[in-house]
């Protein structure tokens, strides 16, 4: 597995779902964890998880979409957990169902709000601290959805496409610093988010299994673990890339 001990990583939306798998892997990896969320409580309880195997753990709580708030917890994990080398902009919203002429202003904002601008505060708040040093990771989980469109999902597919985008400009601009950026385009993932969407019809499991080659939905620790690869020694040459981890369904036509 590949080292990260002595390395701090910050993970929003880490509180539950896959910003959680995230966390738990790079903490497997050695890596002290912030686990950032809206929600104090899942932030705490995921923090609470990671201390009692052993990891160095953190929770804060701050809304990604609101730039004072990141600025300002990013400095402080970096203040008080010693450094900060690795972010994951994890953070994301889901509004399924409601075409184009349906989709209101308020979830086409607050998608926009939570996975551009939350994704970009969060580069540029890591930047600023990673760019004097000369080293650090970024890695900004976008979607299979930002290159492979989705009806019913405008803006959910817009920000994501805009994800892949801000990673390639970060990194095109930070390799000479010795800092990376990279992006991961999951696939149809097993987390909490997919299981409310499909209780509630807005997804169809039975189809998307038929048509997944790979027969079954992603593990969110798969994609913590390819997370922890790009953030390691291990990847030193990968930079701008998007990487993508969903069992093949974007490698046949109906995907």
């Amino acid at each position: 597995m590949s080292d990260l001990r002595g390395r701090t990583a910050l993970v929003t939306g880490g509180g539950a779902g896959l910003g959680q798998a995230i966390a738990i892997e790079l903490a497997k990896a050695g890596a002290a964890i912030a686990v950032v969320d809206i929600d104090e409580d899942a932030a705490r309880d995921t923090a609470d998880v990671l201390e009692k195997e052993g990891t160095e753990a953190k929770a804060y709580v701050a809304d990604v979409s609101n730039r004072q708030q990141v600025d300002a917890t990013w400095d402080a994990v970096a203040s008080e957990m010693g450094s900060l080398d690795i972010v994951v902009n994890n953070a994301g919203v889901s509004f399924v169902g409601p075409h184009i002429v349906e989709t209101t202003d308020e979830a086409w904002h607050k998608s926009i709000d939570v996975m551009q601008h939350g994704v970009f505060y969060g580069m540029r708040a890591a930047a600023r601290h990673m760019l004097p040093r000369r080293a650090g990771s970024v890695v900004n989980i976008s979607s299979i959805r930002g290159f492979s469109s989705n009806p019913g999902r405008v803006a959910y597919c817009a920000a994501k496409a805009a994800v892949i985008m801000m990673t390639q400009v970060a990194a095109a601009e930070w390799a000479s610093s010795g800092v990376r950026a990279n992006a991961i385009a999951p696939g149809v993932q097993r987390t909490p988010m997919w299981e409310r969407d499909a209780a509630r019809g807005a997804v169809d499991e039975k189809t998307i299994l038929r048509v997944l080659p790979a027969r079954r939905l992603g593990d969110p620790a798969e994609v913590g673990r390819l997370a922890v690869f790009l953030c390691s020694d291990d990847a030193a040459y990968i930079n701008g890339s998007c990487i993508t981890i969903d069992g093949a369904l974007t490698a046949v036509p109906i995907g």
